[in-house]
């Protein structure tokens, strides 16, 4: 009978085929400066990719997103705005064979339109196989690539063997953004010889304005019930109070600790986000955090900032730093801690905590996070 493996050499096979036919195909037309495919040309926002040579791999996710999907768009907006234009492949959602095929074709073209002194912006990681198609032809014409990381999920969900698929894949950037100096450090362990910028936190495009804050012992948290259950344990924490934004919060909850505030857009939240202080925590317990965050930027982190709300973070998170250095809120090693903490604060240092936050919050909502790794990758 024929296994599975069998299957796949097959499919990858005649992916190789029909990626070899279609770069023979696009070699003679644009040597002759034809650009036509089968009528599916990729959809090139505000101007000619002949008069822009700064790029960025548009992915087209949902607006209603609210996990990940979310800062790949605020992404792709902040690059739009800084005059990056956008590569965008159609059909995303059908993964027919034909469908597969005219993306390669895509990928093909776009890879054969785009000068060799341009730079392309690529979200790891790369959620479509035709991304990788594209990378590697895009490579191969000697076309600057940049990897611009969300997740490294071999990380976060402890996998070697996933992990080191990705380090080969971003192996073949020349350059990566890592979130911070933690996660930057771990990646030169793996790519010693790589081009690793640090973006320090993720922006957050609002146009609103950060509300004023009094010191309490309330509490935000921003998160899904899924990475983050240890909030059903909240009750052991007396004296303080919660109020939860996110989904998945169908479990008994404890009403005296524990506000559930529902799911809101992402456009909004920061304007009505409810507390005094942004928890920055996940996994399971009140008493440890995930590991993953001694190397990821939290998005929560940043949507506090822009509403104007100090933070609290575990002390060996890769973000800790950043709160301390700023005195934009305190870490803690356990959330056992927090009311220890806000016990010792006065009112007035609390209030320079939320000034402190409001500055940087201002700049994250504003994308000049993003805007300065990107005018510092261009400089080298």
């Amino acid at each position: 009978g024929i296994t599975t493996a069998g299957i796949d050499d097959c499919h990858t096979c005649l992916y190789v085929y029909l990626l070899c036919c279609a770069m023979l195909h696009f070699q003679k037309y644009c040597y002759q400066g034809n650009k036509r495919l089968c009528n599916q040309s990729p959809e090139i926002l505000n101007t000619s990719l002949k008069k822009i040579h700064t790029y960025y791999v548009a992915e087209g996710y949902d607006a209603k997103q609210y996990n990940a999907g979310i800062v790949r768009n605020d992404n792709e907006k902040i690059l739009e705005a800084a005059g990056f234009a956008a590569l965008k492949f159609r059909h995303t959602k059908d993964g027919s064979l034909p469908v597969k095929f005219l993306r390669i074709c895509n990928a093909v073209q776009i890879a054969f339109s785009i000068k060799k002194n341009s730079l392309v912006v690529f979200h790891f990681p790369l959620l479509a196989k035709a991304y990788k198609w594209l990378l590697q032809i895009l490579k191969w014409r000697g076309v600057k690539t940049v990897a611009l990381i969300i997740d490294i999920d071999g990380i976060r969900d402890k996998d070697e063997t996933l992990l080191s698929k990705e380090i080969n894949l971003l192996q073949q950037f020349n350059y990566i953004i890592a979130h911070n100096p933690a996660m930057k450090k771990k990646l030169l362990e793996y790519l010693p010889a790589a081009s690793i910028s640090v973006i320090t936190v993720f922006d957050y495009p609002f146009n609103g304005t950060p509300v004023q804050r009094e010191l309490s012992n309330n509490i935000c948290f921003a998160g899904s019930a899924v990475k983050a259950t240890f909030v059903f344990s909240l009750n052991q924490l007396s004296g303080l109070h919660f109020n939860v934004y996110g989904h998945y919060y169908d479990a008994p909850i404890n009403v005296d600790s524990f506000s559930y505030k529902g799911v809101v857009s992402p456009e909004i939240l920061p304007a009505v986000l409810e507390g005094c202080f942004g928890l920055v925590w996940d996994g399971s317990s009140i008493e440890n955090c995930d590991d993953y965050l001694r190397y990821n930027n939290p998005h929560k982190l940043s949507l506090y900032l822009v509403a104007g709300m100090p933070v609290i973070v575990w002390k060996d998170s890769a973000v800790a730093a950043l709160a301390e250095e700023n005195n934009i809120g305190f870490t803690v090693h356990s959330l056992t801690e927090i009311q220890a903490k806000l016990d010792s604060l006065t009112t007035a240092e609390y209030q320079i905590m939320q000034q402190q936050a409001s500055i940087i919050g201002e700049k994250i909502s504003k994308g000049f996070f993003l805007k300065k790794v990107m005018d510092e990758i261009k400089a080298l």
